[in-house]
């Protein structure tokens, strides 16, 4: 961005969907990994999503040599005070280890333009009908099961890396750490769109692995059978990954071709089915993480 406004440069059009029919959002100007920056943002040339058919027919008309013109309207506000965003926050209370906690989340804020039903409305259902089914089953944990639904995901993790530094505090700063910190067990993200669960991340921690995949035995049958070593990032299990709290997002099928951030992100993309399997195995992962005779170890520090 700064390139192009030093080459004086007035719009940006992005064509990130690739589907037909498709305007996707991506673009954060100004915002770093931590922080947004309103300065950088006014700094920033104006940026236009559109779709392949608006880009590919200025790009043919180009390579013919033929001239063309665009007329651009942006009508945008950037207001001088941060907004206000609020977490979503409920719990089953635990029994002998209430204190001590297990998490399951979603995002539920979204972008500007899109339906957002992939991204992440089906995240959020799943957690939901988990602690429905949880309630419906009557369980009684013995740790304290805790359901987040997180705002300002898509503008850089603010709702979850908030409540992580609130709650638990900064590993960086040994003095900001809780004693919540000490007696959390893990946390359970879904933010991949609405395909079935193939398997969870370990994000790197393999001390975890032991318990994962005792937890993912059952749903053999259902096609989730991969614990994975590796870790992926951008979604809300991260917050608590960097503060050194296990966190987890699980494998799942890519559904559909609309994906999250555009207009065609429909309810109608939305296969019921695999939600419903997903918030089975949820539910599950939570009620063992709560239930197990330990905490669910953490990486080791070097």
């Amino acid at each position: 961005m700064a390139f192009y406004k030093a080459e004086g440069v007035a719009v940006v059009f992005q064509c990130e969907s690739g589907w037909m029919g498709a305007v996707r959002g991506f673009s954060r100007p100004g915002a770093a990994a931590d922080k947004w920056s309103r300065d950088a943002t006014l700094a920033s040339p104006a940026i236009v999503a559109v779709t392949p058919e608006h880009y590919n027919r200025m790009y043919r008309l180009l390579t013919r040599g033929i001239p063309v013109t665009v007329d651009v309207e942006v009508r945008n506000r950037i207001g001088a005070t941060v907004e206000q965003a609020s977490n979503v926050v409920g719990e089953i209370a635990g029994t002998d280890l209430a204190d001590e906690l297990v998490m399951i989340g979603a995002h539920f804020d979204t972008w500007h333009a899109s339906p957002n039903a992939s991204d992440n409305t089906s995240g959020a259902a799943t957690m939901l009908e988990a602690m429905r089914i949880l309630q419906a089953v009557q369980a009684r944990p013995r740790r304290t099961i805790r359901i987040a639904l997180w705002a300002g995901e898509e503008q850089g993790l603010h709702g979850s890396r908030e409540y992580v530094r609130r709650h638990f505090g900064d590993p960086a700063d040994p003095t900001s750490l809780t004693p919540a910190y000490e007696k959390f067990s893990a946390y359970f993200n879904q933010d991949y769109g609405p395909g079935q669960y193939r398997g969870i991340y370990l994000q790197g921690n393999d001390r975890a692995r032991q318990l994962l995949t005792a937890w993912t035995t059952p749903f053999h049958d259902l096609g989730m059978a991969t614990v994975s070593i590796r870790g992926v990032g951008s979604t809300d299990h991260i917050s608590f990954d960097r503060a050194g709290l296990p966190g987890f997002q699980f494998l799942q099928d890519r559904v559909g071709g609309t994906g999250g951030h555009t207009n065609l992100d429909f309810i109608e993309t939305l296969p019921a089915q695999d939600l419903m399997r997903n918030a089975t195995i949820v539910a599950s992962f939570a009620y063992h993480a709560a239930m197990a005779d330990s905490r669910v170890p953490r990486k080791e520090t070097r």
